[in-house]
């Protein structure tokens, strides 16, 4: 039982990044054809999700000082979009690889209320409460705020055409979302290539949250590609939108490309020349993320603007999306393991350190 409350007690906002990575990983498998993957990813989510919440509702109940602590911590509090985030991945599976849409809207009602809570409590405490320098708590997990408003916009354009009275309100939400995101990744990138520019930075800190830059224009690219699907399904004057929708979707799409190179540059900077030994943490679902939107979002992109040969980036770029989710997760199962028996161990040891310490005076009384 100890075990578990302190699990609770210390849960890091991060782990819902795995419900994020594992969900975009088995939309992108169902759109290039591995079934038994997607659903096999699919139900593996359902499961994860399930007990991420649980534990984090119970965080609230149990150890809501911990929590406002994470909340107030300019570090972490942004990082809480990844709530968001992974609720909205997941009624997106159910959209793309099960096709249960009705089950979809549910998540996508929590997602908006989820998104509201988390942008209100986390800004207004950055607004209100931060007075530390941009160099001490400024990366790239600030962009999970981009990428967890993103992740409505998503949901809501793939679950427009199937809202008949209302599909056009819908499709308007999803625009002023992708706006929002849009907005929010001009404003956060720019912060934080000051920071990198201007500010030395250590091995330790790099690689993880930066993959966020990447990750967070492809869920941008990911909405505006499926706003671009869907427009000529609502009609309206959305259709006054397509180009100028196509033409960013674009923009943010050749950016996130172009920040690719650079990460892998990064972690080769950090993993070989400074040899920095490798350790699970949560933060690392934030480098898988990337890899698995990216490859979705390239697929859509492709069918929007109606250029086939993009395509041909995403059937190799899931490998590598394989590759990484499977690693973390057999790293993630490790860690667990080893701190689990780590724990059972202290108390055992502790016992027996107490027994010898009781004969050793018997001893010395006699």
């Amino acid at each position: 039982m100890s075990v578990i409350r302190n699990t609770i007690k210390t849960l890091h906002p991060a782990y819902f990044a795995m419900v994020m990575s594992t969900g975009i990983i088995s939309i992108a498998a169902n759109l290039l054809g591995f079934k038994s993957i997607a659903h096999g990813l699919f139900y593996i989510n359902i499961v994860a999700y399930a007990i991420i919440l649980s534990l984090q509702i119970l965080r609230i109940r149990m150890f809501w000082g911990n929590l406002y602590n994470d909340l107030s911590n300019p570090k972490l509090s942004l990082v809480f979009f990844t709530i968001v985030a992974g609720t909205n991945v997941l009624g997106s599976q159910f959209v793309t690889v099960v096709n249960y849409p009705e089950i979809a809207k549910i998540f996508w009602y929590f997602g908006i209320f989820l998104w509201t809570i988390v942008s209100l409590s986390t800004f207004n405490l950055l607004f209100i409460k931060c007075d530390q320098r941009i160099e001490m708590v400024m990366h790239g997990g600030w962009l999970t705020a981009t990428v967890g408003t993103q992740s409505v916009a998503v949901l809501g354009a793939l679950l427009a055409p199937k809202f008949e009275s209302v599909g056009s309100f819908v499709m308007f939400s999803s625009f002023v979302w992708w706006m929002i995101g849009s907005f929010l990744y001009m404003i956060l990138i720019t912060l934080i290539i000051y920071r990198l520019v201007f500010f030395k930075i250590s091995p330790d800190a790099l690689v993880p949250p930066y993959w966020i830059n990447m990750g967070a224009l492809a869920i941008t690219t990911l909405a505006g590609s499926i706003l671009c699907i869907n427009i000529p399904k609502i009609q309206g004057p959305y259709a006054d939108f397509l180009g100028f929708t196509k033409g960013f979707t674009l923009f943010f799409w050749s950016f996130g490309t172009w920040w690719i190179p650079f990460l892998v540059i990064i972690g080769v900077w950090k993993y070989v020349f400074h040899k920095t030994q490798f350790k699970y943490t949560p933060l690392y679902w934030g480098m898988v993320f990337p890899l698995g939107m990216y490859t979705a979002c390239t697929f859509r992109l492709s069918q929007a603007i109606q250029i086939p040969f993009i395509a041909n980036i995403s059937k190799y770029f899931i490998y590598a999306a394989f590759v990484a989710w499977t690693f973390i997760f057999i790293t993630m199962i490790r860690s667990m393991i080893k701190a689990a028996t780590a724990k059972e161990a202290v108390p055992a040891v502790k016992k027996e350190e107490k027994v010898v310490q009781s004969q050793m005076t018997g001893v010395a009384k006699c």
